[in-house]
């Protein structure tokens, strides 16, 4: 399988991201607690902030990191490592997770990009045209 790795010098809390999902038209926000064991440029309570625009379709219902483990997901670790976020390069009208959420109808004029976000609660996977990062520091 062929993938881009998108989070080079961040990620998602290993024990407890808490990752809260918000959906706005065809916009989709998640907002999770940021890694600052690895990531020494943040702090307790750092958040990331993910932001996807014109999303066809999600679904945050995908399995934690103990089920992906136990073969719970159709990649496994050879195919796509635990625990990062990802740009596919996939035929993502064939392979994407079961029964996503259609946000808008398909316009085959737009560039979509099938993207995944593992973490340690679950697994978050759309078809948008872009998405941005931004990080929210704690006070």
């Amino acid at each position: 399988m062929e993938f881009t790795q998108l989070n080079i010098d961040w990620n998602a809390h290993p024990n407890r991201p808490d990752e809260k999902v918000t959906v706005v038209g065809n916009t989709i926000i998640i907002e999770f607690y940021l890694n600052g064991f690895i990531y020494e440029e943040f702090t307790e309570g750092d958040k990331g902030k993910l932001t996807f625009t014109e999303c066809y379709k999600y679904s945050d219902k995908g399995t934690n990191d103990e089920g992906y483990y136990m073969g719970q997901h159709r990649y496994n670790d050879d195919d796509l490592p635990w625990g990062e976020f990802y740009k596919l390069n996939t035929d993502w009208k064939v392979d994407f997770a079961a029964d996503p959420v259609i946000l808008s109808d398909l316009d085959d004029k737009k560039q979509l990009n099938h993207y995944i976000f593992f973490s340690k609660e679950s697994t978050f996977e759309c078809v948008a045209e872009d998405f941005k990062i931004e990080f929210l520091r704690s006070q």
